[in-house]
């Protein structure tokens, strides 16, 4: 499980995550994780404003957001 998933869950702090959607196109999302599940997660998606589903194997990359900014830690 990567930890920036947990991390967002638990002190509710928007991540940024790179995503395979199901027709293979790689899109970069920020997202408010709201609940962990064994093989997806329900977050909170900045880009459609709308509680999404994401399964966990369909996320390539993540990293945690600084603080008042949309700018991601390197």
């Amino acid at each position: 499980m990567d930890t920036c998933l947990l991390r967002s869950l638990m002190d509710q702090r928007p991540i940024e995550i790179i995503y395979m959607t199901s027709k293979m196109k790689c899109t970069k999302r920020r997202i408010l994780v709201k609940k962990v599940e064994k093989e997806y997660i329900m977050a909170y998606c900045f880009l459609r404003e709308d509680i999404r589903r994401f399964n966990i194997q369909d996320i390539l990359a993540s990293s945690l957001l600084l603080p008042h900014q949309d700018r991601t830690i390197s």
